[in-house]
């Protein structure tokens, strides 16, 4: 099957902006066995949208595109779609419904000019977006198989796999597929822990998806006995590495086994800067089990809100194992929880020494069966990434803690 991905805006033919909405479709098709045969950029202009339309219409069996179906002048990918395909462009009736139902959801006004979002060529299959007011459609027209979504990634990327991916299914000649993320090991390390299996397991084809800091691989195989054998081998040689044997984040699993257990969590935050709350918090239903949060950047807030000891700051320093041992246990007592993570390092750019270096941070989590404490430098960082890779760390800290408790 020959598939395209037709991405619009002469935003991004200047360079303003990286056409991350195409990577990402194409990284989630090959993860389930179908390969992107093109990628094509396309300019505000509506004969060139026409022209690109219509070769595409004969070229491919299934046509992704994404942008221009918003209210404003220079989005044409609607007009364009229906007269590539010598259709007329008519007003949706249920277009016009979704789109006042979304700003009467936002108690906004809703200027006339959004009802061009409802312009669509005739007789397709409007795709809901649950998130912005453009609705997206579908043609099947020539040889294609055509999807037009809005190229806002929050409204594209929910649509695409509620809508698009389903319908895909019957399209992988049988193929079966697992998709399951590490944390811990390097790209590189993982290909070469995993360097025997196109021998020891012929039929499986590997694909790996970094997207700091974790890594999805996904196994394909023709039939389920080959995939099955396969996963059961790669979970003897990733053990510890794999968080989830499915396609969730640290924070999604992690909440799942506080929900299984019946536990609850709280945190206690400084090199972090309320990270590790922030991404509880994203996955729906954690309040279940999340008890709360403390951000104690400033020393004085470790000694006054959450207890810590101030000698044990002047002995030790604030970055130690004594005192993110500390605020760990302080925050369990405090918040009342069954566990608690704590952090404290040096995110940098500033602030290092010799002795603790930008990079350093120390980990804690406090639990019933005692506290575990790892101290990590992440070398050659910069500051986002060493909170978001000790924000990973000690949630995948927590998770293997719960994992081992019966």
């Amino acid at each position: 099957m020959e598939i395209a991905i037709i991405s619009t805006g002469n935003e991004l033919l200047r360079g303003a902006i990286a056409d991350t909405n195409a990577a990402w479709i194409a990284s989630r098709l090959h993860e389930r066995g179908l390969q992107v045969s093109r990628i094509i950029v396309a300019p505000d202009d509506h004969d060139e949208l026409i022209s690109v339309f219509r070769q595409a219409y004969n070229s491919f069996d299934l046509l992704i595109v994404g942008g221009g179906l918003g209210p404003t002048i220079d989005d044409m990918t609607a007009r364009a779609a229906a007269a590539a395909a010598d259709l007329p462009l008519v007003r949706s009736d249920d277009a016009v419904r979704r789109i006042f139902a979304v700003f009467e959801r936002l108690g906004k006004h809703m200027n006339e000019i959004n009802l061009k979002q409802a312009d669509l060529p005739q007789g397709c299959e409007i795709i809901d977006n649950p998130v912005g007011t453009a609705p997206g459609f579908a043609l099947q027209t020539g040889r294609a198989h055509a999807f037009f979504l809005p190229g806002v990634p929050v409204e594209m990327k929910p649509m695409f796999e509620n809508c698009i991916l389903p319908t895909l299914e019957d399209r992988r000649s049988g193929q079966h597929t697992s998709t399951f993320k590490c944390y811990g090991m390097g790209e590189s390390d993982i290909q070469a822990a995993l360097a025997e299996f196109p021998a020891s397991h012929p039929g499986i084809e590997l694909a790996f998806r970094p997207s700091f800091p974790e890594i999805s691989i996904t196994f394909r195989a023709q039939n389920a006995a080959t995939l099955d054998a396969a996963l059961a081998h790669a979970r003897q040689i990733l053990k510890g590495t794999v968080f989830a044997w499915e396609d969730i984040d640290i924070p999604t699993a992690l909440g799942r086994a506080l929900l299984d257990k019946q536990f609850t969590m709280a945190v206690a935050e400084s090199c972090t800067g309320g990270l590790i709350g922030h991404e509880i918090t994203q996955v729906p239903g954690s309040s279940a089990y999340f008890k709360g949060a403390i951000v104690s950047y400033d020393n004085n807030v470790k000694i006054d809100l959450l207890g810590v000891d101030r000698q044990l700051i002047l002995d030790h320093g604030a970055v130690s194992a004594q005192v993110a041992t500390a605020m760990a246990k302080r925050a369990r007592t405090l918040l009342h929880s069954d566990i608690a993570l704590a952090t404290s390092g040096v995110a940098g750019p500033d602030g290092g020494t010799e002795e603790k270096p930008v990079g350093l941070v120390h980990i804690a989590v406090a639990h019933e069966g005692g506290i575990e404490h790892r101290e990590h430098l992440f070398k050659g960082y910069d500051r986002a990434r060493v909170k978001k890779a000790a924000a990973w760390i000690a949630m995948q800290m927590a998770l293997n803690i719960i994992s081992e408790k019966r």
